[in-house]
């Protein structure tokens, strides 16, 4: 009987040590699941609020892009306006007319030579 006493002694003290690591075991992984739920949280609002941010840098970059590009298509076409007016009023013929006038090399024309 004896025997069979200290096995059942054994048996609840490794049955209790076995409960208390259980128990050991449970309190740590609550605690660790605690924790990872805080860092997941705080973790998931700050990629939020950088994504929020990035994407409002964008806006802002694009919108600035947009502005500046606008102003200078405005300028390109007040400055090409009167070039295009200008080209407008070009006469082919009086332009060599003026040319000739300019530049004559005498008023004789040539003839064909004998020889």
């Amino acid at each position: 009987m004896n025997k069979h006493e200290e096995d059942i002694k054994k048996a609840r003290r490794k049955s209790t040590q076995a409960g208390d690591d259980l128990m050991h075991n449970v309190d740590l992984y609550n605690r660790a699941q605690s924790k990872w739920f805080e860092e997941m949280v705080t973790t998931s609002l700050e990629l939020e609020r950088l994504e929020v941010e990035r994407v409002e840098m964008i806006r802002q970059d694009l919108r600035q892009f947009t502005t500046l590009r606008h102003e200078t298509d405005m300028f390109n076409q007040s400055t090409v306006e009167p070039v295009d007016q200008l080209l407008q009023s070009v006469d082919p013929a009086k332009d060599r007319e003026l040319w000739v006038q300019e530049h004559k090399t005498g008023d004789l024309r040539p003839v064909d030579m004998d020889i």
